[in-house]
């Protein structure tokens, strides 16, 4: 007797890429690559095939599909929306933390301020953006160092921008309350100004919004 055996292992470009439960070929990674910078303007290398299994492995089992072949097609359906949305959350990666990179901050608080504070000062509108915000701790930490550098900046035309391609993200940003080792590199003195204790963590302070 025979078993029945997918025939887009034999060979070539339909070999698996990555060993696991679900074939993952060539093919299919190209078609998620496609997807993904299509819809978001990332660009996947080949490299990236182990993470893009291991990631998208979790969505297969959660939607009780068999393959990656399923998937795809899946994703590029029109009944795919929301899929593509969780496909995109899933292959981007949230690294974030109070004051990451601190020099950046430094940065910002001594040369950039100075002037934008002048043009504030003077009625003028200032713009700030934090791209890829993830979550809302760098957007919040820059929120901290104007208002440092300019403490009345919530009275006048200061505003900052923050924006994440996953929408979980904004809301985790929108909600601003954080676990305790979230806000620890938070020096405690402006931690107690910026933010109010929210059960066992802290939620951002209404100026600081």
């Amino acid at each position: 007797m025979t078993s029945p055996v997918d025939t887009r292992a034999r060979g070539g470009a339909a070999a698996g890429l990555v060993e696991g439960e679900f074939l993952f070929t060539e093919d299919d990674f190209k078609k998620i690559a496609n997807i993904l910078h299509s819809h978001a303007g990332i660009a996947l290398a080949e490299g990236k095939a182990a993470l893009v299994y291991s990631r998208l492995a979790k969505r297969l089992r959660t939607l009780g599909l068999r393959s990656f072949r399923e998937y795809c097609s899946l994703v590029e359906g029109q009944q795919g929306v929301d899929e593509r949305q969780a496909m995109m959350a899933a292959l981007t990666t949230n690294v974030t933390r109070y004051f990451r990179e601190p020099h950046h901050f430094d940065h910002l608080r001594e040369v950039v301020m100075p002037k934008l504070a002048e043009t504030a000062r003077r009625g003028g509108r200032v713009r700030l953006w934090s791209a890829a915000c993830s979550n809302g701790q760098e957007p919040y930490s820059m929120a901290i160092t104007v208002l440092t550098a300019l403490p009345e900046a919530a009275s006048l035309d200061v505003k900052i921008l923050a924006t994440d391609i996953d929408p979980n993200m904004i809301a985790k940003g929108n909600a601003g309350v954080y676990r305790e080792d979230a806000v620890a590199p938070v020096p405690l003195d402006l931690r107690r100004k910026w933010f109010k204790k929210s059960g066992a963590g802290w939620e951002v302070a209404d100026e600081l919004r």
